[in-house]
């Protein structure tokens, strides 16, 4: 299972951050891909996330749920879609100049499509990771991260071969398509 490790620190105290990762509108503003988000509770969210496969957009309607938490030095929470269930959990440390934040991603592909879900997060954790933390240094000013990396099972050679040939095989359909439904002039 893929995962993903981070650490934040933030020139704010960890209750004022805990207010933030709670607030579900707040915290999906500092979410690169997060589209749209629907309270169902106040521990329970319906998130549209938009992603890119190559030319092909990827949405993806999550139902995010907080399973647990001890306000405000942890939280665990649980996200899930159709081929694709994510574990998050947020630990909170008190700091003499504000609070560190750890964050851990756990990303589970299901199906067919466990492939590409599992290399679309290998490839872009990194970039997510670091626009979270800008996010977060426009919101409580200076934040420093630091990113450990737990490797998927598959290398990422083999995780992009299968991006690719996924890619290909939509570009092939989405054409044959487009040549069964286009009219064609006389």
């Amino acid at each position: 299972m893929p995962q993903r490790e981070a650490k934040f620190s933030v020139s704010a105290p960890a209750n004022e951050v805990w207010t933030f990762i709670r607030d579900f509108q707040s915290l999906c503003t500092c979410i690169p891909g997060v589209d749209r988000i629907r309270l169902l509770d106040d521990r329970t969210a319906e998130l549209t996330v938009k992603e890119k496969v190559g030319i092909v957009p990827l949405i993806v309607t999550l139902t995010a749920q907080i399973d647990s938490e001890e306000p405000p030095r942890r939280l665990h929470a649980t996200a899930r879609a159709e081929h694709l269930t994510m574990e998050i959990d947020v630990t909170l440390q008190e700091t003499d100049s504000g609070t560190e934040m750890t964050s851990l991603f756990k990303v589970q592909g299901e199906g067919q499509l466990k492939p590409v879900v599992d290399s679309l997060f290998e490839r872009r954790a990194s970039e997510r990771t670091a626009q979270f933390a800008d996010c977060l240094e426009k919101r409580f000013g200076g934040v420093a991260s630091t990113n450990a990396l737990a490797q998927a099972p598959a290398g990422p050679a083999v995780a992009h071969n299968r991006v690719g040939r996924f890619s290909r095989w939509l570009n092939r359909l989405w054409r044959r398509l487009l040549e069964k439904f286009t009219p064609r002039g006389k």
